[in-house]
């Protein structure tokens, strides 16, 4: 006679695809749920859904930071559920960067401070005279 392989399958039970599949249609049923209430939002209303002013949700738009669609390629939508995914996602990586960022100082290279300005440390006190001006 030959030998059953002990690696066979193992057929599981009638429950476990029975709950398997009750998860399935439940989880269906949530995503569903969630799209219900789900509908576009304008610029102004994101604004006021969000509590956000308009010049930081283009920033969020223009980074990338926040889901955003432009049908047209100007006018701004945002989905209410991904809005609300979005919040309460919260990005906590982040979050612990850029504390990290700012428990370093100042000395690193993503400085807050702009660009165009030049900082100088002096270890000595100058003095500089100009000259004055004449009287004519």
């Amino acid at each position: 006679m030959k030998k059953k392989n002990s690696s066979a399958v193992r057929l599981r039970s009638p429950q476990a695809l029975l709950s398997g599949t009750i998860l399935k249609k439940l989880s269906a049923l949530e995503e569903l749920l969630k799209k219900k209430d789900d509908k576009p939002l304008t610029f102004k209303d994101a604004c006021a859904y969000l509590g956000y002013a308009p010049s930081y949700l283009y920033k969020l738009t223009y980074r990338k930071v926040i889901p955003h669609y432009k049908p047209t390629g100007k006018m701004i939508f945002f989905s209410k559920a991904e809005l609300d995914e979005w919040v309460y996602k919260g990005n906590v990586k982040l979050r612990i960067e850029n504390v990290e960022l700012k428990d370093e100082g100042a000395s690193t290279s993503l400085s807050t401070k702009d660009p165009n300005q030049m900082e100088i440390e002096l270890k000595e006190e100058v003095v500089v005279e100009l000259p004055r001006k004449r009287k004519r």
